[in-house]
């Protein structure tokens, strides 16, 4: 049995994946604390929780800031474990990289020295893919956690904000003052059930394809893991000694192309799936109309050969054991389309305002978790 008295703490409480962790985790009796840039969210972080079943009485909120050192001391006082899940993921990509690499990095930093002056026994950071699968691999071989990306080549600011917070990570606990214990997970795109309106850049992407748009397919892939395996996962690093100085790269598999994740979402989602696009556009096209659509342009760099991912670490060091992404793709599908099914119930005379919000006005883009797959 495992302490649940201490508080465990979670960055970024209003996230898609922060959200589903501290599920999981009243779930299992832990007495949870969690940070918000404001105290005006923490009612709708609370009443997203409890429609999806939690008993929130044991679940408590701080305001605490990436980009300020004040409030991470009282926001880490007393707790054992901390789960650094919060960094922002843009639905755009800044033309000024350090838009995004200085609040990560130090963001990061912030949390760490936080949690080693506390005396917290160990932080679980997530990471992402964004952090290994971004340089040459000449083997051929699949990625894994020995690869990391070079923040020096030709990739994109999310990429670099990524890899460069890890390594800052790993180089703090290096250091033979720091009794600090730290484990990381590196997740590929994140999909799954959404609990309430913050929907990551990821879920934006299913909500484009139901809507029938882009009316053409690139030819992208990419791997994709459930949210709720990634928070599984989370917990297994917080708890395993094996875990301890080690990252876990979180995936369900090998890349999908966009068609095979269209055919998945029309199979699972009957006639709530009719708009979604059946036919691919080449990769010129693609390549040329995104420098000037941005939308596409996010495709551009998901386009050539789909990169071969290996989460066996994972799998055999902490035992995890993630859905299938076929699972993961067609409940993602199935999530979106009982949202918007909720808002026209609601719209029903009679019918509160306490139904989940529409994904087509559900908020996408800079939201508080790590969302990696579509660096």
């Amino acid at each position: 049995m495992h302490d649940t008295t201490a508080p465990v703490l979670i960055t970024g409480g209003s996230g898609f994946l922060a959200t589903h962790i501290i599920l999981q985790l009243l779930n299992e009796g832990y007495r949870v604390r969690t940070t918000v840039r404001s105290l005006d969210r923490a009612p709708e972080v609370r009443t997203t929780l409890e429609r999806a079943g939690a008993d929130t009485t044991q679940l408590s909120f701080v305001t605490a800031d990436l980009t300020i050192d004040h409030g991470w001391p009282p926001a880490v006082a007393g707790c054992e474990y901390v789960l650094h899940v919060a960094s922002p993921f843009p639905p755009q990509q800044p033309r000024n990289a350090d838009d995004l690499v200085v609040p990560a990095r130090e963001g990061t930093l912030r949390v760490l020295r936080a949690a080693n002056d506390a005396g917290a026994r160990r932080v679980v950071l997530t990471s992402s893919f964004a952090a290994i699968g971004y340089s040459p691999k000449p083997s051929g071989l699949p990625y894994d956690e020995t690869d990391w990306s070079d923040p020096t080549g030709d990739v994109t600011p999310y990429v670099k904000s990524k890899t460069l917070a890890e390594r800052a990570a790993w180089d703090f606990v290096a250091d033979p003052s720091v009794g600090l214990g730290l484990s990381v997970v590196n997740p590929v795109g994140i999909l799954g059930p959404a609990l309430g309106p913050d929907l990551p850049t990821s879920l934006g992407l299913i909500q484009m394809l139901m809507q029938g748009k882009p009316p053409l397919l690139p030819r992208a892939s990419f791997a994709v893991v459930d949210v709720r395996d990634v928070a599984d996962l989370h917990l297994l690093a917080m708890l395993k000694p094996e875990a301890t100085g080690q990252r876990f790269l979180a995936s369900a598999g090998q890349p999908l192309k966009l068609l095979e994740i269209a055919a998945i979402l029309r199979a699972a989602l009957g006639d709530g799936g009719a708009r979604i696009p059946t036919r691919e556009v080449p990769d010129w096209v693609v390549r040329t109309v995104g420098r000037f659509v941005p939308a596409l342009g996010t495709f551009a760099d998901l386009l050539g050969p789909p990169k071969a991912v290996s989460a066996e670490k994972a799998t055999k060091v902490l035992g995890w054991q993630p859905r299938s992404a076929a699972v993961t793709v067609a409940e993602t599908g199935k999530s979106l389309l009982a949202l918007r099914e909720s808002v026209a119930d609601q719209a029903k005379p009679g019918i509160n305002s306490r139904a989940p919000i529409d994904p087509a006005h559900a908020r996408v883009g800079m939201t508080s978790q790590s969302d990696s797959g579509f660096a």
